[in-house]
This record gives structure tokens, sequence and C-alpha cells, in this order.
């Protein structure tokens, strides 16, 4: 009988610990792999905040125009532009993430035009957005966040959505001088 136990005994426990040694190495692996992947996400993640962090002046930019030329106040030089708030209601304003590029009229916010196709390339003096058939230039022209817009490429037509020569953005837009429509129902 002790020959049996022996006989029975010794590679089980052959076997058992051979089986933990095999555990502790896919343990090790598996610590390793996930790690890894840990890192990639981690360097992943901080390349798209990169991203976004230049696109971010530009996320919603709202059309001004030049009101004052003379003038050396950003806030007093530039202003929402009278004739296409109030009566032709057609300038369009522009919002942009690393997806979608958006024309967007400034009275009816259900009128877009989008595109989905596009890079971008920012620097200390704008921006640069290429499409397939464009490429849109956001040059800053002001200490503050005021961006002229050139256009190269194809004509581009946008119904109700005229596209204005400066921008700045949308949260300072009620710092600059805005006109008031008076009675004008447009």
């Amino acid at each position: 009988m002790k020959l049996t136990i022996k006989t029975i005994f010794l590679p089980c426990i052959a076997l058992f610990f051979s089986c933990q040694q095999k555990n502790e190495a896919k343990k090790s692996v598996t610590a390793f792999s996930s790690t890894t992947s840990i890192d990639s996400i981690q360097k992943q993640k901080e390349l798209t905040s990169l991203s976004d962090d230049d696109l971010a002046l530009f996320k919603q930019l709202y059309p001004i125009a030049i009101l004052q030329p003379e003038s050396k106040n950003s806030f007093k030089k530039y202003g929402i532009e009278f004739s296409g708030i109030c009566y032709a209601c057609d300038l369009a304003e522009i919002t942009l993430s690393k997806d979608v590029f958006h024309f967007v009229n400034v009275c009816d916010s259900n009128e877009i035009y989008q595109i989905r196709e596009f890079t971008t390339n920012s620097n200390d003096a704008g921006l640069t957005i290429k499409t397939p058939h464009n490429e849109f230039i956001f040059k800053r022209v002001e200490k503050e966040p005021i961006f002229e817009l050139k256009i190269k490429g194809d004509s581009l037509l946008l119904k109700n959505k005229r596209i204005s020569k400066y921008y700045t953005q949308k949260a300072l837009i009620d710092q600059f001088e805005i006109h008031d429509c008076g009675d004008f129902q447009g």
C-alpha cells in the first residue's frame, strides 16, 4: 500500500508544482500585456487630447466684420455684421471637432452644411483645414482670438450660409459692439 501511495502521490505533487509554474508564467505574461495595453491607451488618449487642445480655439467660431478700422481696441474695431444678422440672416458660423466641420446658419441652427473628410494643421499663426476640394486657412490677425478666413480651391456655394472674412470665438461675442436690429423682424 505504501508503494501505491508513493506512486500516486509523487506524480501528483510533480504535476501540481508544474501547473503552479505555468500559472505564474501566464500571470506574468498577462500582467505585462495589460500594462502594455494600458500604456498604449494612455498614449493614444494623450495624442487625442493634444489634438483637442489644438482645435479648442476653433471649436465654435462666430462671424464678425470690421466696423471701426481706425480703432486700436479689437472689441470696438470688429463687431457683428449688421446686414448678415438683421436683414439677410445668411451668415454662417463654424463649428469644428475632430470628426466634423460644420457651417451653420446663424439664424437657423437646422440649416447645416457639413464636411467629414478633412485634415487639420494647427500652429501659433492659426489653423489650416484641408478637404478634398478646399483649403480653409484661419490666420490670427489680432492679439485676441480673431481670425481672418481665406479659402483656396473650388468655389463654395452654400445656400443661406455666407462665409464671413473674419471669425472669433462664439464665447467672446458679447464683448464686441452689438448693433440692435431695431424693429426689423428679419
